[in-house]
């Protein structure tokens, strides 16, 4: 595309750091929405745009085009397709299991990054890169529409069940039919969306899963020239970054989904997942050769698996369910601004000193700090509970 257009790859780049800032700014508002209405319709009219978005990729001439469709409208629906939507359904269907559903569908994306960059590639091979944009927005709108219509629901309570598929009413007999039973109200420890947002714990909490994220969401900006950088051929780094995609979809199938349900505070885990992560960083900005840098890919794989499953499951596990899509949606917005903004910067320290040394150590003193900000907070007290108990 940028070659056809003779765009600079920076405005591929600005496209991306746009949709990511898109995203984090709508979420409050999509995540309130969902919270009011339930998911329906914010996912139907997210697939609708995603897929517009798309389309319309494919018919640009001038950047600012671009910018409009990819940057702001595809940026629209990707907060409710990445973080708000997925949270807050997941927090609300389960509870006991709530590790594994995560867990389950944090699938998607790695396996989507499998399945889909042969074919499209194959569509851009054959018909262009125009059709390559109007494949990818069929096949959102085709397997998202339906789903999104005839499945979801706000609550299992809304259809007369109960979280995790428990039984609906214990106390009937054989195949009582059960009643309708009322939407669960606020629990001892369920926060209201504007009792989170004005407590210090929740910027804590949002701070931390940002910095912690940088690892990942930094790694893969520059993993190839990275690569490229310690001697790999471009077929070897291929392999190599192939290495991670594979790590992060095993790990996560055998490792974080059933490990998180079983650890009392996800508070360890999520220093756990972090202090791999800081690992993997200081791998990358210390490994020498090709075998150290398949060894830092490995332990990036290994800390990517426990992203989805983490930095959604954190926000019920800490604030309840009540407001879950707006506490979700709000708490996005750092973590959307610093990953609009924090590889642009870097890019800027690599153009300049072209030391990826220093550019991973810095990544690393970041994740270090939100370690340190997920350490200090640990779970939130409610405040009604704080004052019940004093």
């Amino acid at each position: 595309m940028g070659s056809d257009l003779g765009w600079p790859r920076s405005t591929i780049v600005v496209a991306s750091s746009l949709s990511s800032i898109t995203a984090a700014l709508v979420g409050p508002l999509l995540g309130r929405i969902v919270d009011w209405r339930g998911p329906r319709l914010v996912l139907s009219a997210s697939v609708i745009l995603m897929g517009l978005a798309l389309g319309v990729c494919g018919t640009v001439e001038q950047p600012w085009q671009f910018y409009a469709a990819f940057g702001i409208v595809g940026g629209a629906a990707r907060s409710a397709l990445q973080s708000v939507i997925p949270g807050a359904m997941i927090a609300n269907w389960f509870v006991r299991r709530r590790s594994v559903a995560y867990g389950t569908a944090a699938m998607g994306p790695p396996v989507a990054n499998f399945v889909l960059p042969p074919v499209i590639a194959a569509v851009v091979g054959t018909a262009g890169w125009r059709s390559g944009w109007l494949a990818l927005a069929l096949v959102s709108v085709a397997l998202g529409l339906a789903p999104a219509l005839l499945i979801v629901r706000r609550r299992p309570e809304d259809i007369g069940l109960r979280p995790d598929g428990d039984e609906t009413d214990p106390s009937q007999p054989g195949d009582a039919a059960p009643t309708r039973l009322p939407t669960i109200g606020a629990s001892a420890e369920d926060w209201s969306a504007r009792e989170a947002i004005h407590s210090r714990a929740f910027w804590m909490v949002a701070a931390g899963m940002a910095l912690i994220l940088l690892a990942p969401n930094t790694s893969i900006v520059f993993m190839f020239s990275y690569l490229g950088s310690k001697g790999m051929e471009p077929s070897m780094a291929a392999t190599a970054i192939s290495t991670v995609s594979a790590m992060q979809v095993f790990s996560r199938l055998v490792f974080w989904a059933p490990f998180t349900g079983r650890i009392p505070s996800i508070r360890w885990v999520v220093v756990l997942w972090g202090c791999l992560l800081l690992c993997a960083s200081l791998l990358l900005a210390l490994a020498e050769g090709e075998i150290w840098a398949f060894v830092a890919a490995g332990v990036l794989g290994l800390g990517l698996g426990g992203n989805l499953v983490l930095q959604l499951q954190i926000w019920p596990e800490y604030f309840g369910r009540k407001a879950i899509g707006s506490i979700i949606g709000t708490g996005q917005i750092l973590q959307g601004l610093s990953t609009a903004v924090v590889p642009l910067l870097l890019a800027a320290l690599l153009d300049r000193t072209g030391s990826y040394t220093a550019l991973y150590l810095i990544v690393a003193g970041l994740v270090s700090v939100g370690l340190t900000l997920h350490l200090i907070v640990g779970k939130p007290r409610h405040p009604r509970v704080s004052v019940a108990r004093g």
